[in-house]
């Protein structure tokens, strides 16, 4: 008992600093260069994933039309050209790729709720610190009630809407996976057969176009407001 002491306060000891260094990151806040830069590489990188999946989906369509039997074997090989940890470790790049260049880019302030009280208290508190009442500090919160009110409705409705496209994307993935099962098990064959398909036929455009997609994911799962949310919480 003696000895685990030491060792459950040595492990509470790590599992806190790295909860700290977790938080320093989130909180981070960029410089202003690498905002504008990473604005720009990112127009950059979804003109260039937009272009994939366009050049894809054309490629895709001149092979059906001019093509009549399958492009690969029945079922479809696992393995073909790239290797499928080449093709999984560029997914996951262009993943981390995605959300990095999201989450530096500026945010709209509008997304970024605030309540009234808690923006009082706190330019209040920058007076404070200041040896001054901060007068036009304060002035900033007191906004009008009414444009208050409209922009919390724009906020509710846009939260609403993606809420209802979650919704749709969790429904279609259901259905998805439904379908997935019925065609097991009638014999025919199911999406996944399709996916080995073009992989075994066009190995790399598949590895593009699947990295293109990840790219874009990526971009989608972000939470903008961590850093401002992060830094109210420690006040």
């Amino acid at each position: 008992m003696a000895v685990e002491a030491p060792r459950r306060a040595q492990r509470r000891a790590t599992i806190a600093y790295v909860e700290r260094r977790i938080q320093d990151a989130r909180n981070w806040n960029p410089p202003p260069p690498l905002v504008v830069a990473t604005r720009y590489v990112s127009m950059l990188l979804l003109l260039v994933a937009i272009g994939i999946l366009v050049w894809g989906l054309i490629s895709a369509l001149a092979f059906t039309s001019t093509q009549t039997g399958i492009p690969c074997p029945d079922p479809p090989q696992r393995v073909s050209t790239p290797p499928q940890l080449v093709v999984v470790l560029m997914c996951v790049v262009a993943f981390v790729l995605g959300h990095m260049t999201a989450r530096l880019q500026p945010i709209d302030p509008k997304m970024l709720y605030v309540p009234e009280g808690q923006a009082r208290a706190k330019a209040k508190k920058v007076g404070a610190d200041a040896g001054t009442e901060d007068a036009t500090a304060v002035a900033v919160f007191d906004k009008d009630p009414d444009k208050e009110r409209k922009d919390l409705y724009h906020r509710r409705n846009e939260a609403l809407i993606v809420q209802a496209l979650l919704l749709l994307f969790l429904l279609e993935v259901a259905g998805l996976l439904t379908i997935e099962a019925v065609t097991l098990q009638r014999g025919v064959w199911p999406i996944t057969y399709y996916v080995r398909c073009a992989y075994d036929a066009a190995g790399n455009q598949s590895m593009l176009a699947a990295a293109a997609i990840l790219f874009l994911v990526g971009r989608w799962f972000w939470l903008p407001a961590r850093r401002q949310n992060a830094a109210s919480r420690s006040e």
